[in-house]
Parts: structure tokens; C-alpha cells; sequence
């Protein structure tokens, strides 16, 4: 951490640590275009950083902003514990320094999870624009990170794309389909798109697996969801519908809903 810690990271301890711990490490653009979603970038980063605190088991987040260089304030702190971001430590500006964002997340987690062994490993990553800045890693070797941390140590990742083609970037980077959402940038979009992924991780922590077949599938979704049902039924429901689909965890059925709206 840095001397700006203060920002993000709240002194007072977090809530005792239960059965079941995830790394959530959210990767998130504030280069100048972001700007004109600024409000809704922090209002709703803030509501999933709360939602995820809420939500039973352990989570630590690690958050790297990135614009023309990119910064790590947080490493691996308990959700409770990260502050909300506000217009003073959340200010948009620069270029896109997305791969060398990614990738020295990438080497944080690495770390961590060789020393603590969480159950689940999450990335979501964020951005409105395309790559123009990075100076330590290429499009080929974030590639190669994505692909092999997922088949081999079972990372999951999720990326979130605006004024862009998000699925032919997101593969270009080595990701799996069914992981992917487009969004306008525009207030009502993003806080839309940060609402459901909410939502969506919810559903991948309460499901407990490491990988899923397809982050943005209706059926998976529904398990982040509280509407009375109870957890173990849409779990079954879930289940019966992948085994009648053929799929398995490291197979996507597609790249989810086109827009995050």
C-alpha cells in the first residue's frame, strides 16, 4: 500500500472470517474518458464493494486503477474495510494503461493466493476505452496470463466493455465467453451493468464453485438473487439445466447479454 491508503482502507476490523473466502481484485479505468460516468462509476462500485461486504463468507478486495500509469491503493483487504470511493480518490484522467493494470494485478494475486488459499479468485475489470499506454506488458502476454490462470489455477474473470467491442476484446485477452457484458456509457447503463454483476457475483460465491460455465447465464444468475427461494433449489434448478446443455465449468455457453441495461 501507499501513503494515500487513507482514502481507501478503513482501520477498523472487519467481521470475523466465515467458512467460505474469495479475492475479488477489481481492475477499474479512470482515464479522462470515464469522466462522464464518473458518478455512476463510484456509486456503483461502491454498492458492489457493499453488497459483497454484506454477503456471507470471507471477501478481500484488491483494486487497481489505471489511466495513463496505474496504481494499486488496496491489496487484499476485507470488504469491510475498503472505504467508498468518492470524487476526491476517484478522479478520471490520462490514457489507458490497461495490460500493464492487468497484469501487475495479476502478480499481486499470485502472491497472495500462494500464501492464503482462498477459495475463489475473481477479476473484474472495467474500462470504456482501448489500450494506449501500457510500457511493461503486451496484448500477447496478458493473453497468455488470462488463459493459463484460468485453466490452471482456476481464476475466474469478468469483463465489462464500453465504446468498444467488449467480447472481441475480452477474448483478445484470453478470456472465456459467457463473461462478458457491453455497456453505453451513459449514468443509467453503467449503474445498471454494476448492478448486475453484483448480482452475479453474489451468485458465484452462494454457488461456491471455483469456475461456472457462463458468468451471465439466467439460471446461474438467479442464485444471487433474494426473492424467497431458497438457495439449494435454484442451485438444483441450475445444475439440471447445465447438465441438459452439456456443459461443464471451463466451457461458456456464450457471451451473456449484449448490454449491461
Amino acid at each position: 500500500m501507499s501513503k494515500n491508503d487513507s482514502h481507501y482502507v478503513d482501520p477498523s476490523p472487519g467481521k470475523p472470517g466465515k467458512t467460505r473466502s474469495i479475492l475479488i481484485n477489481f481492475v477499474l479505468d479512470k482515464s479522462g474518458s470515464m469522466d462522464v460516468i464518473r458518478d455512476a462509476t463510484i456509486s456503483g462500485f461502491n454498492e458492489f464493494k457493499n453488497d459483497q461486504a454484506r454477503e456471507d463468507g470471507e471477501a478481500f478486495f484488491t483494486l487497481t486503477l489505471f489511466d495513463t500509469t496505474f496504481y494499486t491503493p488496496i491489496t487484499a483487504v476485507p470488504a469491510q474495510r475498503v472505504r467508498d470511493l468518492t470524487y476526491e480518490s476517484y478522479r478520471p484522467d490520462g490514457m489507458t494503461a490497461l495490460y500493464d493494470a492487468i497484469g501487475h494485478t495479476m502478480k499481486l494475486t499470485d502472491e497472495w493466493v500462494a500464501k492464503h488459499k482462498p477459495d475463489q479468485v475473481l477479476f473484474v475489470i472495467m474500462t470504456d476505452g482501448h489500450e494506449n499506454s501500457s510500457r511493461q506488458y503486451r496484448q500477447r502476454e496478458i493473453f497468455d496470463l488470462i488463459a493459463d490462470r484460468q485453466a490452471n489455477a482456476d481464476y475466474e474473470f469478468i469483463f465489462l466493455g464500453a465504446n468498444q467491442d467488449s467480447y472481441a476484446v475480452g477474448q483478445g485477452i484470453g478470456i472465456r465467453a459467457g463473461r462478458t457484458l457491453d455497456y453505453a456509457s451513459t449514468w443509467h447503463s453503467t449503474r445498471d451493468t454494476m448492478d448486475r454483476v453484483s448480482t452475479n457475483v453474489k451468485a458465484y460465491r452462494r454457488h461456491g464453485e471455483k469456475q461456472v460455465a457462463d458468468m451471465f447465464d439466467a439460471d446461474f444468475e438467479r442464485m444471487g438473487v433474494d426473492d424467497g427461494v431458497p438457495l439449494s433449489e435454484k442451485q438444483r434448478h441450475y445444475r439440471e439445466q447445465q447438465r441438459r446443455k452439456g456443459l461443464g465449468p471451463k466451457q461458456g455457453s456464450g457471451h451473456g447479454s449484449r448490454r449491461g441495461q
